[in-house]
């Protein structure tokens, strides 16, 4: 996929955490990345029906929208797979609303949310193999150990993609802004 600014192309998925000493349902991250920037959000949710549902999504996305506003951006199009939280008809109106499209991938073609699928294993290998060997309670410090992961990822940690060229997203999507931010 291609995009030549932040907003343009967004790739939301879900990714299964699992079910964690402490937590009452299933966890669930969340995630979104800007295709042109790699500038990921993500969140941890419990989910009571075991999977998560449109009202999260549509959190999500409305947080995406909201940050890349605030940095001059306007969120144009998410891409996301074919999951029941991604068809809902809460998250469609919700994509709606924040005057973007929504596109789905074609069915068995995970690679072609390939931003979002790289990004989880990144967070996967950085970030939740090293936490699950920390805490015996997780939940609560997994989401403090993603919150900081994200920090690092989005701020200093330089990507090597075609599009990012050795650049750190946060210096794509905020410019002279970054400095302000921090």
């Amino acid at each position: 996929m291609q995009a030549d600014r932040p907003g343009e192309l967004v790739g939301m998925d879900c990714f299964f955490v699992g079910r964690l000493r402490g937590t009452k349902h299933p966890v669930w991250q969340l995630t979104a990345i800007d295709v042109h920037s790699s500038y990921a959000w993500a969140e941890l949710v419990t989910c009571p029906t075991g999977h998560p549902t449109g009202a999260q999504t549509s959190k999500l996305a409305r947080r995406v929208a909201t940050e890349l506003r605030s940095t001059g951006w306007a969120l144009e199009r998410v891409l996301c797979d074919n999951g029941g939280e991604f068809r809902s008809r809460e998250f469609g109106e919700q994509v709606e609303r924040l005057g973007a499209r929504r596109t789905h991938i074609h069915a068995g073609r995970p690679q072609t949310n390939g931003n979002v699928e790289a990004l989880h294993r990144t967070i996967l290998d950085e970030c939740w193999r090293p936490a699950f060997a920390r805490y015996l309670y997780v939940l609560t410090g997994l989401r403090r150990e993603l919150k900081t992961y994200l920090r690092f990822y989005n701020n200093d940690r330089v990507h090597h993609g075609r599009l990012t060229a050795g650049r750190i997203p946060a210096d794509i999507v905020y410019g002279a802004r970054k400095m302000e931010a921090r």
